[in-house]
């Protein structure tokens, strides 16, 4: 197999493993020196158990073969790079580019992984599922069950973008696959952990996600980065509202916000969306606790940076959440002309959850404006896409809201025949 000898002597010095502890039994020691002077090339087993050993993945050591324009580059290192730094279109690219008719099972493994997330980050969850599953197949068949369990993580993540509700049964199997593998990177079960608990708040399970959170940054330890750290404070603080603890909850959306602001001024990059996402649920928290100026600076801010990522998927989200402070504020009309252009624009991506959820912000307004049977329509059309979706949490919420909009309207005509 085609390496760089001097990737495999940097992993093992950074694992601080002799070179008898990384050969164990099944190489010899100075087989392993060989092939980390380069003096050797490794056969795939060989490769596969020092990878274990070292505790990363095989494909980590290997380069692309080489070409007439140069030496052989080692093309998943720099995969793994340019997905850190969040060039995913650099990864389509790039990963598009090792798929040659002369290419190996396991580079065209690692090509079509790489080029599954780095379209999935790029909201092509469609085609970025095609190409993990191509992966997951390709890395079971050379007995690479480590990269098999991310690539099903990636599916997960795909699944979870089509608001698919299998998203969080995958996801949960790919670490269930994750954890029975020895040795596991601590980077790699945080990720998956963090994933999982994305899936759970979807579904309501705000405890277990929760859990997973506390998990992820006690595995990660010191080496999460800035994106994945904001990511686990937003998500520990949409927990800590749910479960009656507004005040922490917007202290570590505040944090999550800070950090996001930071990464997007180190490395501006387009189509990033976790800056505007975390504003949006930060202002949400504001507004519920009476910070309507506040939340609005926030909601206005989530926008701007959407438009400036060239985002458009949470589009819908943030004008639902306009339109409800805006409800808030008395201006009606505004609130309904924001939530129409959020159903819209939801329904010309198909994004199921931001319709369901702009649907049940169109009956509250409806209620407002004395409409009462376009309310009921309006509840019913988002408590059919929450049943459908399986989302307990928001569909019990849809139905406590049309309850009381019932009884609003029931309070109403007895006053009414009260006053006849």
């Amino acid at each position: 197999m085609p390496i760089d000898p001097e990737l495999v002597r940097q992993a093992r010095l950074k694992a601080e493993l002799s070179l008898a502890q990384v050969a164990g039994t099944d190489l010899t020691r100075q087989a392993v020196h060989l092939i980390e002077t380069g003096k050797v090339r490794p056969s795939l087993r060989s490769l596969q158990i020092i990878a274990r050993r070292l505790g990363v993945p095989a494909h980590t050591f290997q380069v692309a073969p080489e070409v007439e324009t140069g030496p052989p580059q080692p093309w998943a290192a720099e995969l793994e790079r340019l997905c850190d730094r969040q060039r995913y279109d650099e990864v389509v690219d790039l990963a598009r580019g090792l798929m040659s008719e002369g290419a190996s099972v396991l580079q065209r493994a690692v090509a079509h992984l790489y080029l599954g997330r780095g379209l999935l980050h790029l909201g092509d969850a469609i085609e970025a599922m095609r190409h993990l599953r191509q992966a997951r197949r390709l890395f079971e068949q050379e007995g690479d069950q480590w990269s098999a369990a991310e690539a099903l993580e990636g599916e997960a993540g795909a699944l979870y973008q089509q608001e698919d509700p299998r998203a969080l049964s995958v996801s949960e199997e790919a670490l269930r696959q994750y954890r029975s593998l020895e040795p596991r990177r601590a980077d790699v079960e945080a990720r998956m952990l963090e994933h999982l608990a994305t899936c759970l708040i979807q579904r309501g399970d705000l405890t277990r996600a929760y859990q997973c959170y506390e998990d992820a940054l006690r595995i990660a330890g010191k080496i999460l980065d800035l994106t994945r750290l904001a990511r686990i404070y937003h998500g520990m603080g949409r927990c800590h509202f749910s479960l009656g603890d507004p005040r922490r909850a917007i202290d570590l959306l505040s944090r999550a916000v800070a950090l996001n602001a930071v990464e997007q001024d180190l490395r501006p990059l387009p189509a990033r969306i976790d800056l505007p996402r975390a504003e949006n649920d930060l202002g949400m928290l504001l507004m519920y606790d009476g910070q309507l100026g506040r939340a609005e600076e926030c909601f206005l801010a989530a926008l701007r940076h959407l438009e400036e990522a060239g985002g458009r998927r949470l589009r819908s989200h943030l004008l639902v959440s306009l339109a409800e402070l805006r409800q808030r504020q008395g201006e009606l009309d505004e609130a309904v002309r924001l939530t129409e252009e959020a159903i819209e624009h939801a329904t010309s991506l198909q994004e199921r959850i931001a319709l369901a959820s702009a649907c049940q912000q169109l009956g509250r307004l409806r209620v407002e404006r004395q409409e009462h049977q376009l309310a009921e329509q309006a509840f019913d059309r988002a408590l059919a896409i929450f049943e459908e979706l399986g989302m307990v949490g928001p569909r019990d919420e849809c139905l406590a809201a049309r309850r009381s909009a019932r009884e609003r309207r029931s309070a109403g005509a007895r006053l009414e025949r009260s006053a006849g």
